[in-house]
């Protein structure tokens, strides 16, 4: 028998080590081109009554009811025996020709358009669901004053196919629009968003329970279904995740009154005079959450045992607060309800035990280094830098930390959205504003450099913190798969080298984090990076050699570095 030396058993673990490492994780790192990709788009999931064009005024006279209560018996018998398809146009515009045919109630038919790795691509996989809810503040683009708030967002489309590259199936989804964000009163404001969210938790418990109907169609894992809001879709994710018992919302002051629940059903979807969804038992329960923006509208909803959610949101968000605040209607600048942000929302659920899962991750990818980096650092805040906020120590979230703006409403709140200024929605006018005053202008004024370049890099980082710790809360990858390094890659370059003044760090595709550390492991350098050409500047390093730590979206590289 040949002798087995040290030397070729630590040569042999050494090989394994860097193949295990550089191959792609599913979940984490992208295992699929979009050339692979199936999109199915406008699949129906569920018809229910549509509060954005039924008139108010004709529901709530008296004369009516009979007419109503006719309308609604069809309507109902229409959905509940699956014939919502043929329920005729007339209860689907807000008037009808002749007006003598016109109805009272109208309705909506809610679609999915679904992105997942093709059958024929990804063969006998259970793929998990990610349920991808879209901004828009209950209100569709030109009315909300943006050119968002569609599921076919520029912003929804990209994540969605960046989550079915890593191996899930993301579906994007419609839910029901329509309240009253002018209304000249807060109790007029309140109860009408108030009531939107209510209905648009329905319309994702409808979903879900859609989803675990066909999902074996297409090798989904209903067991593992994880809910991502943007913005406004990230209050209804909120939500979702902590409202599930009567007294929650009914016992709150500052929700008592608003919603009835003889009218519009069970927070579940069922029951209710003016709700077209059927009873069901089957589970609405979902595994994560994860939200972009957005806030909880009471922390005493988020209980033990609620699913854990991974939150990145702006520091300086000026319409949903990063701790505690007031929500502000980004259109009209009204003052709706109190909320809590990630900041606070996050603590109190790693407090519950509910994130204890995050906490798990080593320190050594470059986005979880990034947010703990973070953690427990007291900055400036809005409108002065006198007034100042801490950021909290939450495992799950990722703060955004952009420079303050001149103005309060002109600091950022979702610097991943991007548009085409030249399409249809973002050259219409904003409504009441003055002429030629377009809702680009209007969005921009709180993204001014927005463009696809630049949200690119923020789907990086949220696909490098987010997308993996939904994997994790799943139990499709271990903590310490989230720490392994990515990949790594050749080409980065550093020059010059040695340097004495400044260096370039280039690479062909998009950087993402740099860190530099001394010969002893100290870092002296560290920094969020996102883009493909960043100088350092290296005055401040004394003379000796350094270790460049380069993060991009395609994998790490290590180069040294001498300061002469």
């Amino acid at each position: 028998m040949k002798k087995v030396t040290l030397s070729l058993i630590l040569l042999v673990c050494s090989m394994a080590y860097h193949a295990s490492a550089q191959t792609p994780l599913r979940y984490k790192n992208e295992v699929f081109t979009n050339s692979q990709l199936s999109i199915m788009k406008g699949i129906p999931f569920a018809t229910n009554l549509n509060w954005l064009i039924i008139n108010q005024t004709d529901l709530a006279t008296p004369g009516n009811m009979p007419k109503i209560g006719s309308e609604l018996a069809y309507l109902k018998t229409k959905v509940l025996t699956g014939q919502a398809g043929t329920i005729p146009l007339k209860y689907r515009y807000p008037k009808s020709t002749p007006p003598g045919d016109s109805t009272i109630l109208k309705v909506t038919t809610l679609t999915m358009d679904a992105y997942m790795p093709s059958l024929t691509a990804d063969v006998g996989v259970k793929r998990p669901v990610i349920i991808y809810l879209h901004t828009g503040n209950f209100l569709p683009p030109v009315v909300n004053g943006s050119p968002c708030g569609d599921k076919s967002d520029s912003i929804v489309v990209d994540l969605c196919k960046g989550f079915a590259r890593r191996g899930y199936v993301a579906i994007a989804i419609d839910y029901r629009l329509g309240w009253n964000p002018i209304a000249t009163t807060l109790d007029g404001r309140r109860g009408t968003l108030l009531n939107a969210v209510y209905r648009s938790i329905q319309d994702v418990k409808e979903c879900v329970r859609v989803i675990k109907a066909i999902g074996a169609n297409y090798n989904m894992d209903t067991a593992n279904i994880a809910l991502v809001g943007e913005g406004t879709g990230a209050y209804i994710a909120h939500a979702y995740n902590t409202l599930d018992k009567y007294p929650e919302f009914m016992t709150l002051p500052k929700f008592v009154g608003y919603i009835d629940t003889s009218k519009v059903g069970y927070i579940d979807g069922t029951r209710g005079l003016f709700n077209l969804y059927a009873n069901s038992k089957v589970s609405t329960k979902i595994k994560v959450i994860g939200t972009l923006g957005g806030a909880l509208a009471d922390t005493s909803w988020l209980e033990a045992g609620d699913a854990p959610i991974v939150s990145m949101q702006c520091v300086r968000d000026p319409f949903a607060p990063f701790g505690y605040g007031i929500v502000t209607v980004p259109s009209s600048l009204q003052t709706v309800v109190d909320v809590d942000g990630a900041n606070n929302t996050i603590m109190r659920a790693q407090r519950l035990g509910n994130n204890s899962i995050f906490a798990t991750v080593p320190s050594s990818d470059p986005y979880t280094n990034k947010a703990r980096s973070l953690y427990n650092k007291t900055v400036a805040h809005i409108p002065l830098p006198t007034d100042q906020i801490k950021i909290r120590s939450g495992e799950g979230m990722y703060p955004f930390l952009l420079p303050v703006a001149a103005k309060e409403f002109d600091n950022q709140a979702s610097p991943y959205q991007w548009w085409d200024p030249t399409s249809k929605e973002a050259t219409s006018q904003v409504a009441g504003a003055p002429a030629g005053y377009t809702c680009h202008m209007n969005s921009i004024t709180s993204n001014t450099d927005m463009s696809k370049s630049k949200s690119k890099l923020y789907q990086d980082t949220i696909h490098g913190y987010m997308t993996p710790r939904i994997a994790l809360a799943m139990g499709l990858l271990t903590a310490n798969q989230l720490g392994v390094k990515s990949p790594k890659v050749t080409g980065v370059k550093i020059y010059p080298n040695p340097a004495s003044n400044n260096i370039t760090i280039s690479y062909k595709e998009v950087i993402n984090f740099v860190s530099v550390t001394d010969i002893t492991g100290k870092v002296v350098f560290q920094s969020e990076v996102n883009t493909n050409n960043f100088t350092l500047p290296t005055l401040n390093l004394k003379s000796g050699l350094y270790v460049v730590n380069v993060a991009t979206s395609q994998g790490n590289a290590v180069e040294k570095l001498i300061i002469k």
